[in-house]
């Protein structure tokens, strides 16, 4: 409900179009995320090939999902709520990203 003066609009703004494309990406990363890391997990830490790929993979798909979600933002008289979710996890996830590379130096 959205106040309008003394008013109250009862119509449901649609979701934005790229949030769709947002959230599904945001979803493949962590999906890649978590199976990069139950791969390391399984091994021990001795990761193999795959565990590194699966993470660039993550990665680049993250990046794609906050591009997505800025680009679903910029869309007029939409509703935000899966953009924001969206940016909101493959930021996070990102960041974590970032930590792990960091401290394996």
């Amino acid at each position: 409900m959205e106040r309008i003066g003394n008013k109250v609009s009862y119509i449901k703004k649609p979701f934005a179009k790229n949030s769709f494309v947002a959230a599904g990406l945001a979803a493949a990363a962590l999906l890649f995320y978590a199976a990069a890391i139950g791969l390391s997990y399984h091994t021990q830490g001795n990761a193999p090939l795959a565990a590194a790929a699966l993470g660039f993979c993550s990665i680049i798909i993250a990046v794609s999902a906050v591009v997505y979600s800025a680009f679903a933002m910029m869309e007029k008289e939409k509703n935000y709520l899966l953009a924001k979710i969206s940016l909101a996890a493959a930021g996070i996830l990102l960041f974590v990203w970032v930590l792990m590379i960091v401290f394996s130096l």
